[in-house]
């Protein structure tokens, strides 16, 4: 019984020992503490949005970003992915200034929409956004008085409207 006991012991330390090492490396992959940051990311999210004079719809969930603070000119400076409700996002894309109507969405249209999310850097499974899909481009001055090309990607149902929680990629790249 006794040397049962030792075993039992020594695996349940060494379970609490590697448990704690993978809280400590999975902290690692996320800069600034923020397990919504991915990995080479080298602003916080709430400066990046600043920087770019953007914010998120309002209640969204399962973010996950990338933000490069010093991106060349056609370089992705922001990636953010989330989902977001239909109420939530038509009131971002109207007070964003980012689509005129969000009613008639015919314009934006454009079957599969985004970027591989792995190719912009982002993490935590963002999902790419699949047809049926719109994205909006709009060219727009960052708060520094840059330019910078802002593109919003989103899931749409089968009809064309947003879907009632979508998937969303924000993405701002440098320069325009």
């Amino acid at each position: 019984m006794g040397r049962t006991a030792w075993g039992i012991g020594g695996a349940s330390a060494l379970l609490v020992l590697a448990a704690g090492w993978w809280y400590a490396e999975g902290d690692a992959a996320h800069p600034f503490g923020d397990r919504r940051a991915c990995a080479h990311s080298d602003v916080p999210l709430d400066q990046a949005l600043g920087a770019t004079g953007l914010s998120l719809p309002a209640g969204a969930e399962d973010v996950h970003y990338v933000s490069h603070a010093a991106a060349a000119s056609g370089e992705v400076r922001l990636a953010v992915s989330l989902r977001s409700s239909r109420h939530a996002l038509r009131a971002y894309l109207r007070d964003s200034h980012l689509v005129p109507d969000v009613d008639d969405l015919d314009d934006y249209n454009h079957g599969d929409a985004g970027n591989d999310p792995a190719t912009l850097g982002l993490c935590g499974g963002a999902r790419a956004i699949l047809a049926p899909a719109a994205q909006v481009d709009q060219r727009r001055a960052a708060a520094d008085g840059s330019a910078q090309t802002v593109s919003v990607a989103f899931q749409l149902s089968p009809a064309g409207t947003i879907r009632a929680t979508a998937d969303v990629q924000i993405t701002v790249r440098a320069g325009g």
